[in-house]
Parts: structure tokens; C-alpha cells; sequence
């Protein structure tokens, strides 16, 4: 949802690289936990609060303070500023951002029944604009697009309404937007797509999560995870399961293995998010109570 943002100057493994790294970490995990929290009014939150909220992640005030600032100026973060107090609170793009997104994350069950329809959508940009294809590839992978050819993508979902809100928030107008069951996959074709798709290497994710959160599931089933605890796993286990369903294509059972094990995963992503969500909350209001001014 939030993009990395990683200059490609920087070459691999260089000083800049890591701080840039560090800098997009930051300002995801700050957009995640606002998303995931900031419920009670929408009211602006003390900058002291965030600062201390992203020190629970090992991140320094300075670079917390930094950003603040960044998400500032992306258009993010929207700062008030009361006497000494500086307070922060989502813009609403953001808002509607997230909670486009929490839809997905938190969904219940995957999307198996199929009725045989497809939504293609083809476009163009102008070829100098290489950030606005960035962003217009990375929304249509959230929607569960995949690209078929360079311009072309494809779902077995009905994303028109949300296909036509990204690219209109994006200015993009040059476009077709199609769905029909009347579309043949030659051999070719298909196995195009299905390279595209990358089945075996989302199951992989999927197993290699279940891995993962094995050992914090029997304790958060068993009561186990105090507050401090569970505000920054929770993040993290939220955190790992958008950025695994973000590079799932969200297929129906006939494009799909028997052994595929997506509905395992979001089942013990379900059950421990439920769990650790009050402890979370608690934790996340009592340090963003935090007044101090910074």
C-alpha cells in the first residue's frame, strides 16, 4: 500500500542505500500502525506519542521526528500545531488508503467462488513518467491485477469500481476497463499468465508464514503476550501478512493446487491479530498519551 520508495541511485548494499531502507521502514511501519490503531475520534496525536510509539520498533527520536516530517511532506501526515504541542493526524487520502487495504488484510475468507468472469484493463502513461507507472502497477497488484502483457492486466475478480477509483485518483485516462466470461486462453496465454501468477512461489510465502507464527500463536491463544509485547508483534504479524497477500493474485480453486495453503495461513493470521488486538490498543493509547512536546 505504502510504497518502499527507494531511490535507485543508491547502489546495492551502499551507506545510502541502508539509510534509505531505514527511512522507508519507518514510514510504513508508522502509516501500519496508524491505520491499525487510530480509531477513537480521528483526533490529532501528539508528536511525544509517535515518537514513543516507534521507539518500541528500536527507532531513534531523531529519526522518528524525521518521519513525521517525511509523511509530512508525501502528503501522509497532516501537523497541527497547538502552543508548544505539535500533534499529527492521517490526511484523509491516507484514511481512505488504509481502509481500502484493511479490507483485504483482514478479509475472512478468499474469493474461491468464481463464475467464470474475467477484468482486463489495458493502459498507458507517458513513458517519461516512471513514478506514475510505478504507482499504477503497484495499486493494480493490490487489486489482485497481474500483468498478461507489458500494459494489459488481468483478475478473475470484478475490480472495475476499484480499478476506475485508482486510476482516477491517479489521472490516468487513457484506459479500458473490461469484464467478460468471454475470454479464450490459448496455451501460450495461459501459460503466460500462470508464470505471471507465480503460484508455486506464493504458497512458499504462505508456508514459510505459518512457520513463522507458529510458536506466537500457542501463546497468544494461551494468554501469554503482555502489552508491550503484543503491540509490536501484532505490527509485525500484520505487516508480513499484507506485504504476502499483496503478491497473491487472490485465485479462484480451479487455478489453484488442493495443497495450497492460503486458507491455513489466514486462518492463524485471523486468530492471533484477534487475540493481541485489545493488548495492542491498550499499548498504542497509553504511549501516545505521552504529552511532551518534541
Amino acid at each position: 500500500m505504502v510504497s518502499d520508495g527507494l531511490d535507485e541511485r543508491f547502489p546495492p548494499g551502499s551507506s545510502s542505500e541502508r539509510a534509505a531502507v531505514g527511512r522507508a521502514r519507518a514510514q510504513r511501519l508508522l502509516v501500519t500502525l496508524l491505520g491499525d490503531h487510530w480509531h477513537t475520534g480521528r483526533a490529532p496525536l501528539p508528536s511525544g506519542g509517535l515518537v514513543a510509539v516507534l521507539a518500541e520498533f528500536g527507532i531513534a527520536p531523531a529519526n522518528a521526528r524525521a518521519t513525521l516530517a517525511r509523511l509530512t511532506q508525501r502528503g501522509m501526515l497532516q501537523r497541527t500545531k497547538e502552543g508548544r504541542r505539535t500533534s499529527y493526524r492521517l490526511t484523509e487520502p491516507a484514511w481512505h488508503i488504509l481502509q481500502r487495504g484493511a479490507r483485504r488484510i483482514f478479509a475472512t475468507t478468499d474469493e474461491s467462488s468464481w463464475d467464470g468472469s474475467w477484468t482486463l484493463i489495458a493502459f498507458t502513461v507517458p513513458t517519461e513518467d516512471a513514478n506514475q507507472r510505478r504507482l499504477i502497477r503497484a495499486r493494480l497488484r493490490w487489486l489482485t491485477f497481474w500483468p498478461w502483457y507489458d500494459a494489459t492486466w488481468v483478475t478473475p475478480h470484478d475490480r472495475r469500481h476499484e480499478a476506475r477509483e485508482q486510476l482516477s485518483e491517479l489521472g490516468v485516462t487513457d484506459a479500458v476497463i473490461l469484464r467478460s466470461t468471454e475470454l479464450e486462453l490459448l496455451p501460450a496465454g495461459r501459460a503466460r499468465l500462470e508464470a505471471a501468477w507465480r503460484i508455486d512461489e506464493v504458497a512458499a510465502g504462505y508456508r514459510d508464514f505459518l512457520d513463522r507464527y507458529r510458536e506466537l500463536a500457542g501463546r497468544a491463544m494461551a494468554g501469554g503476550v503482555l502489552p508491550a509485547e503484543a503491540l509490536v508483534a501484532r505490527t509485525r504479524l500484520v505487516s508480513d501478512w499484507r506485504a504476502l497477500v499483496g503478491t497473491d493474485p487472490d485465485l479462484p480453486a480451479e487455478f489453484l493446487p488442493r495443497s495450497f495453503p492460503r486458507a491455513e495461513a489466514r486462518a492463524m493470521f485471523l486468530s492471533i491479530s484477534a487475540a493481541l488486538a485489545p493488548l495492542a490498543q491498550r499499548r498504542f493509547e497509553d504511549l501516545v498519551q505521552r504529552l511532551e512536546p518534541v
